[in-house]
C-alpha cells in the first residue's frame, strides 16, 4: 500500500491509497510501446510466457493486461498464431466537418491521414423525370440528372456508400470520366462548380440489407447517414448526396455555434 503523509493543519496523519493493479501498469507499458511505434500494426507480440519473463511478472498479470488491451481494440488474437497489434483504422477516419465550407469530401479529408482512397462504381448514368431529385437540385423536373453510386474504400476496406446526383446540364460529358480513380470534387472544381457550402441532415440508423452487403456489415448494425446538398460559390445547388458510413471506420466532428 502506498502511504502519503499530510500535515497541513499542523498535525500528521497517514492515508492509505491503493496502488494501481500491476496488470494496469503493464497494459500502460504495452499501450505506450504501441503508440511509440515499438510494436507496429500487424506485428505479433511475444508470447505471454516471454512477456512475463521479460518484465519479471507472472503470466496471470500478463494475461489480464492482454485481455484488457484486446477489449480496448489495441490488440487482437489470431487462433493458433498469437496476439497481434491491431492494424490501424486510423482510430476511425476523421471525416469531420472541420472546414468552414462544411465538407470537403472523403478523398480530400483523408489525404493527410495517410489513407489510400479507392472507389467501386455501382451504377452511373443520366436520369430524367424524377420529381424528387430535381426538387433536391432545384432544377426543372425534365432537366437531366447525372447519378453516380459508389462504394468508397480506405486502404481497401469499405468506408462508405455514396449515392450522388448532380445537374447534368452543368457537367455535360461527365459520363466519360473515370470516377473509379478521379475525385468527383476535383472534376467539379475543374468545371467551376465546386461545392463550397453544404446543407446537411445527419442521423444514426440501422443499415439496410443492401448497404450492409456493400459495407461488409451485419444487417441491423448502425451507420452514419447523411443527406447533403452542396452549393457552389454563387449559391447554386450542384450536388445532392445520400451517404451511409461505417461508424467503426469514421468519426464526424461538428463545430456547433450558438
Amino acid at each position: 500500500m502506498k502511504k502519503e503523509q499530510y500535515g497541513g493543519d499542523g498535525t500528521s496523519g497517514q492515508f492509505h491509497l491503493p496502488e494501481e493493479p500491476l496488470y494496469v501498469k503493464f497494459q500502460d507499458i504495452i499501450m505506450k510501446k504501441i503508440e511509440a511505434g515499438e510494436y507496429l500494426p500487424g506485428e505479433r507480440l511475444p508470447s505471454e510466457r516471454v512477456l512475463a519473463e521479460m518484465y519479471g511478472i507472472n503470466r496471470m498479470t500478463v494475461k489480464s493486461a492482454v485481455n484488457a488491451l484486446v477489449s480496448k481494440g489495441y490488440l487482437y488474437r489470431f487462433q493458433g498464431k498469437g496476439t497481434f497489434v491491431q492494424k490501424k483504422d486510423f482510430h476511425r477516419l476523421n471525416l469531420g466537418l472541420l472546414s468552414e465550407s462544411g465538407n470537403l469530401g472523403i478523398t480530400a479529408m483523408v489525404k493527410s491521414q495517410g489513407v489510400k482512397i479507392s472507389n467501386k462504381i455501382l451504377t452511373r448514368g443520366v436520369i430524367s423525370g424524377s420529381r424528387y431529385f430535381s426538387g433536391k437540385l432545384e432544377i426543372g423536373q425534365d432537366d437531366p440528372v447525372y447519378s453516380l453510386h459508389r462504394i468508397r474504400y480506405g486502404n481497401e476496406e469499405p468506408i462508405a456508400v455514396e449515392y450522388t446526383y448532380v445537374p447534368y446540364g452543368f457537367f455535360p460529358g461527365m459520363e466519360l470520366i473515370d470516377f473509379k480513380n478521379v475525385s468527383l470534387y476535383d472534376y467539379m472544381d475543374s468545371k467551376g462548380q465546386m461545392p463550397v457550402a453544404f446543407d446537411q441532415k445527419f442521423r444514426i440508423i440501422e443499415v439496410s440489407k443492401k448497404e450492409a452487403k456493400y459495407l461488409e456489415l451485419e444487417q441491423g448494425q448502425v451507420v452514419y447517414y447523411f443527406e447533403m446538398v452542396g452549393l457552389d460559390s454563387a449559391g447554386t445547388v450542384v450536388e445532392y448526396t445520400e451517404s451511409y458510413t461505417r461508424t467503426d471506420k469514421a468519426e464526424f466532428i461538428f463545430d456547433i455555434k450558438g
